[in-house]
């Protein structure tokens, strides 16, 4: 049996389909299919591009499943790139549900906005939104099933707000509604707005941020499992065009003003949603998650939220015990209505 590590705070439960558990991988499997599930990506997936209004290239990675039974949208974290997702795809695929990953602006091959290219900028935030939009619509995607993590989380969430092509159903793992760190939230929001705005400082990276380095496995707060860890930073070595460095003030401000926005504006969910916050993310304030997602109890439809007991930030690259029960529950409410 199963030991279950998603602690639920708030909902109605949810049950998981054996289908869905059974369609995932272990990390033992996954090491002995790596060959496989590399020719499957380059086979399965369709690297698409868009041309907007602004003259940006926007990207994405179609899953290409014959006969798929649903199809699933899915906005990535900020530093994603669509080979992140090769296995979930491989897992999709058993599933027979065709997929799609949408990268705005800034994210992996779509167009950077500074010439310093490690740079992780932003003009404004809404930018993102409408990137995502602009695909969604040039794709003929309408009233569809979202997946999002970190700040595709953020995303999801002012298209569901403010948005025009708005999901039917919408699945968040960590989103990024406040940054995890140890500073008052309004001494941080003073420091981040005025750097943040300022000519000489907005295009610089926040003082942990820097061009990107492969990180170690050791002591890192993004995911217990090193066989998925090691092998997407080593995929980052082969292919350093797809990099991204840390963000720069104005970057952090803008997705700043977002969350301040979702956090102090009233408005209601009127479509369901279910979010799974980390435990151990370091990434991410979880205690602002939950109690966002509580303060919308009462709201026409009640979102769901848990907790995920135990897990680090990067829930697609955990080990076996955070990442399979997660993303198939996850699943199965997007799914299983």
């Amino acid at each position: 049996m199963r030991h279950f590590t998603v602690e639920t705070v708030v909902s109605l439960p949810i049950f998981i389909m054996t289908t869905f558990i059974d369609a995932f991988i272990d990390t033992a499997t996954l090491k002995e299919k790596r060959e496989e599930i590399e020719c499957f990506y380059q086979e399965q997936t369709e690297h698409l591009s868009f041309v907007n209004n602004e003259g940006y290239t926007l990207t994405a990675v179609k899953l290409i499943v014959n006969n798929p039974r649903d199809f699933l949208v899915i906005i990535p974290g900020r530093g994603e790139i669509g080979h992140k997702f090769a296995e979930f795809f491989y897992t999709l695929s058993l599933l027979k549900i065709g997929a799609v990953v949408i990268f705005a602006r800034g994210q992996a091959q779509s167009t950077r906005i500074l010439e310093d290219r490690q740079k992780c900028h932003l003009h404004k935030f809404e930018d993102l939104t409408s990137d995502v939009t602009f695909v969604l619509n040039a794709m003929n995607i309408h009233n569809y099933k979202l997946l999002a993590f970190s700040l595709g989380g953020l995303v999801s969430l002012d298209i569901i707000k403010n948005g025009t092509n708005k999901p039917k159903r919408a699945a968040l793992i960590s989103p990024y509604l406040w940054p995890y760190f140890k500073l008052p939230k309004f001494i941080l929001s003073v420091f981040i707005m005025i750097f943040g705005t300022l000519s000489f400082t907005q295009n610089l990276y926040t003082p942990h941020g820097r061009e990107y380095k492969p990180l170690e496995f050791d002591n890192n707060h993004h995911s217990h499992d090193k066989e998925r860890f090691t092998y997407y930073h080593e995929y980052f070595k082969n292919h350093p065009d797809l990099t991204i460095g840390g963000p720069t003030y104005r970057f952090v401000r803008e997705a700043m003003r977002k969350q301040l926005e979702m956090l102090h504006d009233s408005f209601e969910f009127t479509l369901p949603i279910y979010t799974q916050s980390s435990e151990n993310d370091r990434v991410v304030d979880t205690k602002t998650c939950q109690k966002f997602f509580l303060d919308h109890q009462k709201d026409k439809v009640p979102p769901q939220f848990e907790i995920i007991k135990g897990a680090f930030h990067d829930v697609i690259n955990e080990s076996d015990e955070y990442r399979i029960e997660t993303l198939a529950k996850a699943l199965n409410f997007l799914f299983t209505e």
